[in-house]
């Protein structure tokens, strides 16, 4: 018995191991977008100091809000430590490195009530700095040879799947699975009137005058943020549901205005990796069917 779960971890993993040269790319990329497009932190000076109500946690040991000096430090040693990633110099302490800093910036703009999406995009340096995506071109992988692991991204997988599950979980109590009820319509409809930015085609959305469309949208919202966590198990089916996230997260984008696309740094972590690999499942199964029609051996 322990012999199978062990033999079938190892399957698992190595669906999951990704191309050293794809992924090396993923993280230059990666540094590239924290160093270019870094995201501003001066606001958090901005905002009056009684607004300042961190949650539960660290952050709650700070006396107040951060100072704009120490702000300006924090966003230094942001874009030193992404060109310390882009170098993939100890790339692994680089990763570790990048995900602490990018957690206390998003910490910070939590303690004012900002929430976001976007804790994924924060860990996946960690998560792929484990699963070696200093592999290639890097300044490590110059010095001697590196290898990929998918036992990283495996675990990685599961906090996707987790994530995505806690957010299916509360519409599905909240109705969205009711026949009667069209919670995305409502949403798409509140965003055009209130704002604060309705999405570019959220007018034309609510012009389709359809209960089954709206409906279904409900149906395969639900149904795309939930299923992950079952099926971390079986990383081509993994990798199906990213690619109906991302068509999930481009929808929202057009109809609601709402930017997930940071998320696709975490997502594509899983897809570096040759298409033909992207699907292990068909390889087991025609392993099992062609092992099923070989004739027994005479004893």
């Amino acid at each position: 018995m322990r012999d199978r779960v062990a033999t079938a971890i190892e399957w698992i993993c190595r669906g999951y191991q990704p191309s050293p040269r794809a992924f090396a790319a993923l993280r230059i990329v990666f540094a590239l977008k924290v160093l270019v497009f870094p995201g501003d932190l001066l606001w958090i000076a901005e905002v009056p100091a009684q607004f300042y109500s961190p949650p539960p946690g660290p952050f709650m040991l700070l006396s107040g809000q951060p100072s704009p000096g120490a702000l300006i430090a924090l966003t230094v040693v942001r874009a030193l430590v992404a060109i310390w990633l882009l170098l993939g110099w100890k790339t692994l302490w680089a990763s570790t490195t990048m995900t602490a800093v990018l957690l206390l910036a998003a910490g910070l703009s939590y303690s004012f009530g900002k929430v976001d999406h976007f804790i994924l995009f924060d860990l996946a340096p960690l998560a792929c700095g484990l699963a070696g995506w200093g592999a290639a071109w890097s300044l490590d992988a110059r010095r001697r040879a590196q290898t990929t692991s998918g036992y990283p991204l495996f675990l990685f997988a599961a906090v996707v799947g987790f994530a995505m599950f806690t957010a299916a979980v509360p519409k599905a109590a909240a109705g969205w699975l009711e026949p009667a009820r069209e919670a995305t319509r409502y949403f798409v409809a509140r965003d055009e009137v209130a704002g604060p930015i309705p999405g570019p085609l959220g007018a034309f959305a609510l012009s389709i005058d359809s209960s089954l469309f709206w409906k279904a949208l409900d149906w395969v919202t639900v149904f795309a943020e939930g299923w992950l966590v079952f099926v971390v198990f079986l990383p081509g089916l993994f990798r199906l549901g990213l690619l109906l996230i991302i068509t999930f997260h481009v929808g929202v984008f057009l109809m609601m205005g709402i930017d997930f696309f940071d998320n696709l740094y975490a997502y594509a972590a899983f897809l570096c990796l040759p298409f033909s690999r992207w699907f292990p499942e068909l390889n087991l199964l025609r392993t099992l069917t062609r092992r099923s029609r070989e004739p027994e051996a005479v004893t």
